[in-house]
C-alpha cells in the first residue's frame, strides 16, 4: 500500500493526504455524497509523475469512471454493459473532463479501482475493462 495525495475540493489549497484503506474511503463518500459526477484525482506521494489515476463518481446515479495514464498512453474505463452512450461530463474541481461514450461503470466497480491503484503503488488497475485514450 502507498500513500496517495487526493484531490477533489476546490475549496481547498492542498490535497488530502490518504494513508489507509478506510482514509480512502472516506474521500471516496464525501464525493458521493454531493451526487454529481465528480472527479478525485488520485497521485502517489512520494512519486507523483508516476501516474495520473482519476476516479469519477456520480452518487445520485450509481455508476461512476475511472481514467489511468502511467505508460505511454491514457485509458479509460469501459463498460461490459451499455452505459452512456454519448461522451459525458464529469468535473474535477469545478473543471469539466469528458469521459467517452461506454466508460460509465457500476460505482462499486470504479471505488475498487481506487482501492486497487493504491495496494499496488500507482499500477493501472486490472479490475476494470479498459478503452484506449484517443488522442
Amino acid at each position: 500500500m502507498v500513500t496517495l495525495r487526493a484531490w477533489f475540493d476546490g475549496d481547498s489549497d492542498d490535497p488530502t493526504i490518504v494513508t489507509t484503506a478506510a482514509e480512502l474511503d472516506a474521500v471516496l463518500d464525501i464525493v458521493v455524497g454531493w451526487e454529481d459526477p465528480i472527479l478525485v484525482a488520485l497521485y502517489v506521494q512520494d512519486d507523483i509523475l508516476r501516474a495520473v489515476f482519476e476516479v469519477g463518481l456520480n452518487g445520485g446515479k450509481g455508476v461512476g469512471v475511472v481514467y489511468y495514464s502511467g505508460d505511454e498512453t491514457g485509458w479509460f474505463s469501459r463498460s461490459s454493459q451499455p452505459s452512456n452512450a454519448e461522451t459525458i461530463l464529469y468535473y474535477y474541481m469545478d473543471n469539466d473532463h469528458e469521459y467517452p461514450p461506454h466508460s460509465e461503470v457500476p460505482i462499486d466497480v470504479a471505488r475498487q479501482a481506487a482501492h486497487e491503484f493504491m495496494t499496488t503503488r500507482g499500477e493501472r488497475p486490472t479490475g476494470v475493462e479498459w478503452q484506449k485514450r484517443i488522442p
